[in-house]
């Protein structure tokens, strides 16, 4: 069944996707204060949290001056809703039960990983091109974050290896 075409302002989708990136955002933080004695992870947090605050900022850009730019949905707001409760299930797990950084890393590109399947370039599709590439270019951020993870991810797996092999 295609989806109907509606006005932004009547789906809050800028909305959902800053609540997301806000979300984002206070997991890296926390994240980059919690491993702040291991300088590389620390920074590594600290800038995806900015780039996440980046995102954030332009999609309440978005909503200010596209709220009556015609789209088409393509995914289930409910499953927008889904990821911000993870999301924030997920915070609230980390701040009672501090992770190790292996498994925040872990944690991460799962997130990502979602997120990245529900981002706009898949979940919204936009007649105006100028605001499609505003997306698809977070879309591309958010792979480079799941690679940079992934990483350091791998980093931490070697090193632990090394030391116990």
């Amino acid at each position: 069944m295609e989806a109907e075409r509606e006005k932004s302002g009547d789906f809050p989708i800028f909305k959902i996707c800053s609540k997301i990136e806000a979300g984002f955002a206070e997991l890296y933080h926390y994240y980059s204060e919690l491993f702040s004695e291991d300088f590389d992870a620390s920074a590594l947090w600290k800038k995806v949290a900015n780039e996440e605050e980046n995102h954030l900022r332009q999609f309440e850009f978005a909503d200010r001056i596209y709220r009556d730019a015609d789209f088409k949905v393509l995914v289930d707001a409910g499953r927008s809703r889904m990821v911000c409760e993870k999301l924030g299930s997920l915070l609230e797990h980390v701040r009672q039960t501090p992770p190790t950084l292996e498994t925040a890393l872990e944690k991460a590109i799962e997130m990502e990983e979602v997120l990245a399947d529900l981002h706009m370039t898949a979940a919204v599709e936009f007649a105006d091109e100028s605001i499609q590439k505003l997306f698809k270019a977070m879309a591309a951020s958010d792979q480079e974050h799941i690679q940079s993870l992934r990483r350091y991810l791998t980093i931490q797996q070697l090193s632990h290896t090394e030391m116990n092999g």
